[in-house]
């Protein structure tokens, strides 16, 4: 198994056995996750940190955040932070405070 961000193909491989080999290889293109897919994670992350979390906010979320599973981790740990450290629930408002505070790049964002 290999993960690389280019094709084979495109690989400057100069060794002829090893180029045979990348050839017969099969090769696979993973897509960024559609609407679907992105909510099913989010829900998952959130379900496995035990919090239960609204639909819509769900769908805020993947309506604003980047289409990667890496960033879905990530608003989904900083949620859930945000939410215990004020001891609310995540509601759509924190999940706008959160986004936004991503969006400009904050690392450790203090809302």
């Amino acid at each position: 198994l290999l993960t690389a961000r280019r094709f084979p193909s495109a690989w400057r491989v100069t060794l002829p056995d090893l180029v045979s080999r990348l050839k017969a290889a099969a090769t696979i293109e993973i897509h960024e996750p559609d609407d679907l897919l992105l909510a099913g994670v989010i829900t998952k992350l959130f379900a496995d940190r035990q919090v239960e979390v609204e639909p819509h906010v769900v769908q805020y979320l993947v309506r604003r955040i980047e289409r990667s599973l890496g960033t879905a981790m990530r608003v989904v740990e900083r949620l859930d932070r945000a939410a215990l450290e004020r001891k609310t629930p995540i509601t759509r408002a924190l999940a706008a405070e959160t986004v936004s505070a991503m969006d400009e790049g904050q690392g450790e964002f203090d809302i």
